[in-house]
């Protein structure tokens, strides 16, 4: 069983409308949209205790939503959680797991360690940047904004995924 669970891949056709029952569900119950940049964004306001931000804007694009709920726990739970789904995955995640080879990467790039880490560190820069320029991260607007059917989440949605995919054709390109 716990094969079955934690280390294969579950089909998309289980874990696809999984994602998408617990979205609607979370919506359902608690009444509010759940995204990773959101939330992060919603618990550093928290903890600073602040509901101004770096780039100026004020309350009403502050987060979270709710003003009666200045600081829910939730958001540091979730992100804990996703933290600790990431480490609990690459600790029993099989003989593939735990290690900074990622397969056809490594044979892509060839940078060794150090390398691959400092261009996962810029990458991951470049998604941040992204994410605070379109409003919000690649699965809050794929998940829940097309799911609400907000337009301005379908063209971001349609944008990140040709953007990908154009950079990634060309970088084989490029290198192969």
């Amino acid at each position: 069983m716990f094969e079955k669970i934690f280390v294969e891949i579950w089909p998309w056709y289980v874990s696809g409308p999984a994602v998408g029952l617990f979205v609607l569900a979370f919506l359902f119950f608690k009444n509010r949209p759940l995204g990773a940049s959101s939330t992060y964004q919603a618990a550093l306001e928290a903890a600073r205790g602040s509901q101004a931000n770096e780039f100026g804007t004020g309350p009403k694009s502050a987060l979270p939503i709710d003003p009666r709920d200045p600081a829910p726990r939730w958001q540091i739970w979730f992100l804990v959680g996703l933290f600790l789904g990431g480490a609990l995955s690459w600790a029993f995640g099989g003989r593939d797991c735990g290690s900074f080879s990622l397969p056809g990467f490594d044979q892509f790039f060839h940078l060794g360690v150090p390398g691959t880490l400092a261009l996962l560190f810029f990458g991951g820069a470049l998604i941040g940047f992204g994410t605070r320029m379109s409003g919000g991260c690649t699965s809050g607007h794929a998940i829940m904004g097309i799911s609400n059917m907000q337009a301005p989440s379908l063209y971001a949605t349609v944008v990140f995924f040709a953007v990908g995919m154009a950079f990634s054709f060309g970088l084989r390109a490029l290198f192969a």
